[in-house]
């Protein structure tokens, strides 16, 4: 079942049946034609040795699947005929090797019928020999063994190298720089004098194009008319070896941030947990605001952030040191042969980069904690809780910090993003106090009130330029973007203790007396009372200054607006007071 599963998983192009007995695979062999047999040690009636000197009479490539630690058995069901053998392992990643150590086996299959139909071409016909020599799907070549010229060649390297004939026939391979090493091309036929032949040996070669491409070789010395000739046979493999070294890759790397992943840091953390490489020092992180920034602009800024991180701990970090992503927003840092003191600049240096790095839409936090390993004795689990205790306890006393910062950096990014200048949030401030003022309203809501006239239009930060710069009208399409700002802002504001209060405020701060607003379509006094302060002292603002796509009126004509909007638009009640304010 599992070289089913793996034969769909992986879209290998193999028609195959499948037989749980040696009586079942007995009956099969009888009756059908196989290019190729798998065959597990144990069987169900038996053994792999109860039916491979059947299986090998036939002439079948067999390939023998063994336990871990049974590399004995499989050594002796080579020698017993077996083509190769893949060792099971607890992941089975033997499994993802499958296509390869097939293709590696027909391979050779290939090589071998090639090099018999040539031998009984040489001996019968030399039409018999063209035949079987040029329908092979992969690359044969004859050149002379010691001047390298190419003296036959079949259809499939023309078409996979990219020669006409008459650029190949009587050239040599070091004139064509087919072979990307040539040495290795002499290399090879020093073994075949010693051993006879070599096979399925990965060798790069060249296209017509500079392609650069990886093929299996088999090869062996053959005569012709008299004289020593090499003949090659090679599986292109060029797309197999990028699909395993893309494997490869992830199965030791983090996709989206290119470092280390959780199971190869902890793989090397044994190789490195010695006493040549002490002290070992460690260091946690974890990004603060990441939940912010997907919440508001969406998992793909908080990619954005992610990656950012990755290249300042990489910076900050010696080419010997392991950085790796621990998961989620965490990562951790491990340094061999890293005091205390040294570590901490590392830390230090982590929190400047930081602070420098200004190309996102919040400035980028990392709460640390640092641990050391000074002796053999300690725990390697031990070292990491107290690296991983030291984070979260920073992080809770940095939060307030952390928080702060968070909102300043809030303001800034408003105030490059959108139109919402320093000067027009105080000039807002100024007149919503007034009637907050005006009303009576609490110390608590003045000081609400304050903030939401700095942050009210938050949400913008994830609004592109292109639609808060457009001087002309706004397509529906670009209006609907515009009005998820309050939303956004919603969000953002819940991610903090010291803009939660404001939050439904912000949410509500578009919403019109007669309902007819947005994005809930609120109406009356169901729409929060700093909310429709802010409206008012926001929309006169605005009248009197101007936009990129509106422009600045008179204060008469301001306060004309304001008074025919007054119970459409704006709370009838507190228009009057912010006239009455005016007059």
């Amino acid at each position: 079942m599992a070289f089913k599963r793996t034969v769909e998983e992986q879209d290998l192009p193999y028609e195959y049946i499948l037989a749980g007995s040696i009586y079942q695979a007995r009956n099969i062999l009888e009756n059908e034609d196989f290019d190729m047999v798998v065959c597990d040690f144990s069987l169900g009636d038996g053994t792999l040795f109860d039916i491979l000197d059947e299986m090998v009479t036939k002439g079948i490539p067999i390939i023998v699947t063994t336990g871990a630690g049974d590399e004995e058995t499989a050594v002796k069901a080579i020698k017993g005929g077996a083509d190769d053998y893949l060792i099971k392992d607890v992941e089975r990643n033997y499994l993802k090797m499958l296509g390869t150590t097939i293709d590696k086996a027909i391979n050779n299959k290939n090589i071998n019928l090639a090099r018999q139909h040539m031998e009984a071409s040489l001996r019968l016909s030399e039409e018999k020999f063209s035949k079987a020599f040029r329908c092979n799907p992969d690359p044969i070549t004859i050149s002379d063994l010691i001047g390298g010229y190419y003296v036959e060649v079949n259809d499939a390297f023309f078409e996979i190298f990219g020669y006409e004939p008459d650029e190949v026939i009587g050239h040599s391979v070091t004139e064509l720089g087919i072979w990307l090493v040539p040495e290795e091309r002499d290399e090879i036929i020093e073994e075949i004098k010693e051993q006879g032949s070599i096979r399925n040996r990965e060798i790069k070669f060249r296209s017509k194009y500079g392609e650069i491409m990886t093929g299996l070789l088999s090869a062996e010395i053959i005569d012709v008319e008299g004289d020593p000739h090499l003949l090659c046979g090679s599986k292109d493999i060029t797309e197999q070896k990028k699909a395993d070294e893309e494997i490869k890759y992830l199965s030791f790397n983090d996709k989206l941030t290119g470092l280390y992943n959780r199971a190869f840091f902890e793989e090397e953390l044994k190789r490195i947990d010695t006493q040549r490489q002490l002290p070992i020092s460690l260091i946690m992180g974890d990004v603060n605001g990441l939940k912010l920034i997907n919440d508001a602009l969406g998992h793909h800024e908080g990619d954005k952030l992610l990656i950012k991180v990755a290249q300042i701990l990489r910076k900050a970090c010696r080419q010997e040191d392991i950085v790796a992503r621990w998961g989620g927003d965490e990562f951790i840092i491990l340094l061999p042969e890293c005091d205390r003191a040294a570590a901490t600049r590392v830390v230090e240096q982590i929190k400047s980069l930081c602070k420098h790095m200004d190309d996102l839409p919040i400035q980028i936090s990392l709460s640390l904690g640092l641990a050391i390993k000074n002796c053999m004795a300690q725990d390697t689990k031990d070292v990491i809780k107290e690296a991983e205790d030291r984070m979260y306890r920073n992080k809770l006393l940095e939060s307030r910090s952390t928080r702060s910062s968070f909102i300043i950096s809030l303001e800034k990014t408003l105030r490059t993003r959108s139109h919402e200048t320093k000067e027009h949030c105080h000039r807002m401030q100024k007149m919503a106090q007034k009637i907050g003022n005006a009303i009576e309203l609490l110390d608590s809501e003045l000081d609400k009130l304050k903030l939401l006239a700095m942050l009210h239009d938050i949400g913008k930060i994830a609004i592109p330029n292109s639609i808060l710069d457009k001087p002309g009208k706004l397509t529906p399409e670009e209006w609907e973007s515009i009005k998820k700002h309050p939303e956004i802002g919603y969000r953002i504001a819940l991610c903090s203790p010291e803009l939660a209060p404001i939050a439904e405020a912000i949410l509500n701060h578009h919403e019109r007396w007669d309902g007819t607003g947005y994005p809930l379509g609120l109406r009356g006094e169901n729409i929060p009372l700093i909310s429709r302060i802010i409206a008012i002292a926001d929309t006169h603002d605005v009248m009197l200054n101007g936009r990129p796509y509106q422009k600045a009126v008179s204060q008469e004509v301001a306060l004309g607006e304001i008074e025919r909007c007054a119970g459409t638009q704006f709370d009838p009640k507190l228009a009057k007071i912010f006239l009455d304010l005016k007059d």
